[in-house]
């Protein structure tokens, strides 16, 4: 049988440099922990405070369509996370625009959104250093006491196009870049996946 991740997983593989594959793997001391800390992955994922725990090289801050900010409530579809990566010189944002979730297998898919704090709000400008029709997801699988987290990055494309001016052109082909060929954004993303399978924490 084909899973969701697996499918993921091919579609990252066969569009070489256009995408990205990091893995963390936890094997508990059996399937009822498995399970029982599944739940416990799962429910990080739905809570931006927990991606802020996880990441020491980012910021994350969720919002709804309106712009205003959401506090105590998990992300959804149809809402927008803020990201900013130390040092970039601005804010990226993202929507959430798919959830999928079976007994074994959760993921979060997000892709380049506008900016919903803007005024007067402009979404056909993407802010955010990667296309619009890249996506990352978010993916955690259970096979028996075993737990698989990754981040898999679909159609990378730097965001050239739909920007509103030269200066954050430069910026986007600037942090897409040093990224990818610096290795910082695997460095990230490997950081993030320890850490959101990581013991539990407070």
């Amino acid at each position: 049988m084909s899973d969701k991740i697996d499918e993921l997983i091919d579609q990252a593989k066969s569009l070489g440099d256009e995408a990205s594959l990091i893995c963390e793997s936890k094997e508990l001391t059996n399937e009822d922990e498995g399970r029982r800390f599944y739940d416990v992955v799962k429910s990080r994922m739905l809570d931006v405070r927990e991606w802020d725990k996880s990441s020491t090289a980012s910021t994350y801050a969720l919002f709804d369509e309106s712009g205003n900010e959401i506090t105590g409530r998990d992300l959804e579809i149809g809402t927008f996370i803020r990201i900013l990566v130390h040092g970039s010189g601005k804010y990226d944002w993202v929507k959430v625009n798919h959830i999928y979730e079976t007994p074994r297998e959760f993921v979060i898919t997000v892709q380049p959104s506008h900016d919903p704090t803007e005024k007067p709000l402009q979404p056909d400008v993407i802010s955010h250093f990667f296309r619009p029709d890249s996506r990352n997801n978010f993916c955690l699988r259970r096979d028996g006491k075993k737990l698989d987290f990754y981040v898999i990055g679909i159609n990378e494309k730097v965001n050239t196009q739909f920007t509103d001016g030269l200066l954050e052109t430069v910026r986007n082909t600037a942090a897409a870049n040093l990224g990818y060929y610096l290795g910082l954004q695997k460095t990230m993303w490997k950081e993030f996946c320890s850490n959101m399978i990581g013991d539990e924490r407070s």
